[in-house]
């Protein structure tokens, strides 16, 4: 989450970490998975579907069909509050 909580410093792309949420989540939700992945999982679920959310809530179907969703950013804020949950 670190690397999409900052704006001056985008290491992967919203996009990137929403891809590799989804790719974890699907890995370790349906099996006994230890602690501190079990406690990240919801977190990251939420950031795939919220990423899912905003590029339909954001943009019309021909925008999404012709837009580089690489540069399409999620806001920075959401970031430092999944930060947040993750860390409590």
């Amino acid at each position: 989450m670190n690397y999409g909580a900052d704006e001056n410093q985008l290491t992967y792309s919203h996009k990137q970490i929403a891809e590799w949420s989804e790719k974890f989540w699907n890995k370790y939700h349906d099996i006994d998975a230890p602690k501190e992945i079990e406690d990240i999982l919801s977190t990251l679920a939420d950031v795939e579907t919220q990423w899912d959310l905003y590029l339909v809530n954001t943009y019309k179907v021909d925008e999404l069909q012709n837009i580089n969703l690489d540069s399409v950013n999620l806001p920075f804020s959401w970031f430092k509050d999944w930060l947040r949950e993750i860390d409590t």
